[in-house]
């Protein structure tokens, strides 16, 4: 009967573990395709606002049901539901910039800085452990096990022997080192105001807003580019000094044909996806999957960039696998 329908099966339980896993790996494999991006011309700012803007601009048609707070209706002389939505509006502002514009900008910035990548993809693969413990300073009455804490330095063990893949060489910048703490930071609490929010609001809904205000929190960025005359995409006009649309850019193969892969399954597919198993599943459980993110950034950098897997890095594999199925053997049992 009735309860039956509000109790996920083990398929259903399955399918929503499949899917976190999934859009953890096609995250994965951006690290490569915004690098093609970069050598052709574009900018870490303009890659994000082009991601972010094609996104929201498809979802607008589509987006039908607006907001499903217990089946209520927005009453502008409500003074309490007022209120509360312009409490979520600045929730929404800060997922716009914890999961989009500053999280892009640091962790960037962060590989703009050094030579050893490694070093930036090491300290972001700390992001589930961080959403886990932020998880815990919040909710204090949610506990982290042994097993989640066991499997967390087993998926970061095999994790190391991806990102060092055999050349163990790290960059003590202390910028980099920050800046890239500060990413894996920043999508922790991404995570974690995801889960207030859902419980109010549709998948679909809380992703256009993720767009909408990554687009805005942007733009700034990509005009201080354009007018200090440090973009390829947007240079300055020889007659009045304001930036132009570089189409001839726009037209070279790597950007025509990454872009829309970046924007309609990297960003509209995935963000959509990671924000219904965040709320089928829980923000830790799905952020466990995210140790994946460097296994499929090695074999798509071998595949694009023509990068060489060595055979720590396909232990290190192996090794987060286990790791992560230990994260989440509870969940599934």
């Amino acid at each position: 009967m009735p309860r039956e329908n509000t109790i996920p099966s083990t398929f259903h339980i399955m399918v929503w573990h499949l899917l976190a896993l999934l859009t953890a790996c096609i995250w994965g494999s951006t690290f490569a395709a915004s690098s093609l991006l970069i050598r052709a011309g574009l900018s870490p700012a303009e890659i994000m606002l082009f991601r972010f803007a094609i996104a929201y601009l498809l979802m607008l048609p589509f987006q039908v049901k607006g907001m499903v707070q217990r089946g209520q209706r927005f009453n502008p002389h409500d003074r309490n539901m007022l209120l509360v939505r312009l409490r979520d509006e600045g929730l929404f502002i800060l997922l716009g910039l914890t999961g989009g514009s500053l999280y892009f900008l640091s962790e960037n910035s962060a590989i703009k800085l050094t030579n050893f990548t490694s070093t930036v993809a090491l300290i972001v693969s700390t992001c589930p452990i961080l959403t886990a413990l932020v998880h815990r300073l919040i909710w204090r009455g949610e506990h982290l096990s042994n097993r989640f804490l066991l499997g967390s330095a087993t998926a970061m063990a095999g994790v190391t022997l991806v990102v060092l893949n055999g050349v163990f060489v790290l960059d003590d910048n202390p910028w980099v080192i920050v800046l890239s703490f500060g990413a894996a930071l920043f999508w922790a609490f991404y995570s974690i105001i995801l889960k207030v929010l859902d419980r109010r609001y549709s998948s679909d809904y809380i992703t256009r807003k993720v767009f909408f205000w990554g687009v805005v929190t942007m733009l700034p960025v990509c005009l201080i580019e354009a007018y200090s005359g440090h973009s390829e995409l947007f240079p300055l006009s020889e007659t009045d000094g304001a930036p132009t649309l570089n189409l001839s850019l726009l037209a070279v193969p790597e950007v025509y044909l990454t872009l829309p892969f970046l924007a309609l399954i990297a960003s509209l597919g995935c963000f959509l996806t990671w924000n219904i198993v965040c709320k089928r599943l829980t923000v830790v459980t799905a952020s466990n999957y995210l140790y994946f993110n460097p296994v499929t950034s090695l074999w798509m950098g071998a595949l694009l960039l023509g990068e060489q897997a060595t055979w720590p890095a396909i232990v290190g594999c192996l090794v987060t696998i286990g790791g992560v199925y230990m994260c989440n053997k509870k969940s599934q049992g």
